[in-house]
């Protein structure tokens, strides 16, 4: 049997935080949404052809940036960039499984990076282990850890919402980044937003992008903000494409945000990538989206004010009886042992609930990035 426990911290907000979200188009961004499409569209082929998901984790998608020549009004692509997909998957009956992987990735490359037209898909993704594969119908296929927190806070509210608003400013691609420095009261935001080169005819149009995404920034919150701030005479974020993978710049799973859409440093955080995972017996991907569930829940608790769920996995163990499972409550009041019962119960209910988790998943209605 594994372990449960809980711990009490009295409430105290944090002095300083960092919050960060990689947008729609960036490169990691771009290869967690790659990984999360090939597995979701393979589930769907298992389902209609097995009538069960079979062994698939393709959670190593890796895009080498490609070059491109950029100038006021335009430009041209000198080399386009490569999606290479790596992982391991059982071959689908119904459709070729590298033509099954080049069409998803380019179909989220194209939905994703609208100016985007020109790019390569390089498919590696081979068969499985056979003892890999036959723990899908046995438990758990990793020693490994989720983690979720809740609820978010106002800065970390901010941030998520900023990625829409700066990219509904005219001109401004899909590739955006924010990064939020709280000091205190004092808020900093520091914003990148890739400009399209076709909306832009001279440096004054550019200048006049990055205002509008400037004072766009600061009708939603009172702070400093910079824009591009590497931005330097001759060298400025000008892209044709909207997106980096243009030129310099590399992307691959796990390296961006996590499930909450967020990179948050001051919180705690599994470094497991989420997307690509197969939903029935990857604890790497099913237990940080139990683990933050379960954490909503039990955040609106009279008296809590944040909750911090870890789940531990043990490889071949069922996926409802983690080695450990952990609660940490930060509130006013120490919860009396009738509330650690509530507690644990909403844990175990969402682990006994895993199986439901699938269809969420197939579906795609889970955010992993």
């Amino acid at each position: 049997m594994g372990v449960f426990m809980i711990e009490f911290l009295k409430y105290r907000p944090m002095p300083f935080e960092v919050v960060e979200r990689k947008g729609l188009g960036h490169p990691d961004t771009l290869a967690d949404g790659i990984s999360e499409a090939i597995s979701v569209e393979l589930s769907r082929f298992y389902l209609e052809e097995f009538g069960e998901i079979l062994h698939h984790n393709v959670d190593k998608v890796l895009i080498t940036a490609g070059r491109t020549e950029v100038s006021f009004g335009g430009g041209r692509v000198l080399e386009p960039p490569t999606v290479i997909v790596g992982g391991r998957a059982t071959a689908p009956e119904g459709e070729d499984l590298d033509a099954l992987i080049a069409r998803v990735s380019s179909s989220h490359l194209e939905k994703s990076v609208k100016n985007l037209e020109e790019y390569r898909v390089d498919s590696r993704v081979r068969g499985g282990s056979p003892e890999l594969v036959s723990l899908m119908k046995r438990g758990a296929n990793d020693t490994s850890v989720g983690v979720g927190f809740a609820p978010l806070n106002p800065t970390e509210e901010l941030v998520l919402d900023l990625e829409e608003r700066i990219r509904g400013v005219r001109g401004v691609g899909e590739d955006t980044k924010v990064m939020a420095v709280r000091i205190g009261e004092r808020l900093n935001l520091v914003a990148a937003a890739a400009i399209v080169s076709k909306y832009v005819f001279s440096m004054e149009d550019y200048l006049e992008v990055k205002a509008r995404v400037r004072e766009t920034i600061r009708e939603a919150a009172d702070a400093e903000v910079a824009v591009n701030a590497a931005d330097g005479e001759k060298d400025i974020f000008l892209t044709l494409t909207g997106s980096s993978i243009e030129m310099g710049d590399d992307g691959a799973t796990g390296r961006g945000n996590r499930g909450s859409g967020l990179i948050t440093s001051m919180r705690p955080m599994s470094i497991e990538a989420i997307a690509g995972k197969n939903p029935v017996n990857h604890v790497g991907k099913i237990y940080n989206v139990v683990a933050t569930r379960a954490a909503e829940e039990i955040a609106e608790f009279e008296g809590v004010k944040e909750a911090y769920v870890t789940l531990v996995s043990r490889i071949g163990a069922p996926l409802a009886e983690p080695l450990l499972k952990a609660v940490e409550i930060r509130g006013e009041l120490r919860p009396d042992e009738r509330g650690e019962r509530r507690i644990e119960a909403v844990l175990d209910r969402h682990l006994e609930g895993i199986k439901d988790l699938v269809e969420d998943f197939v579906a795609g209605r889970l955010r992993v990035c």
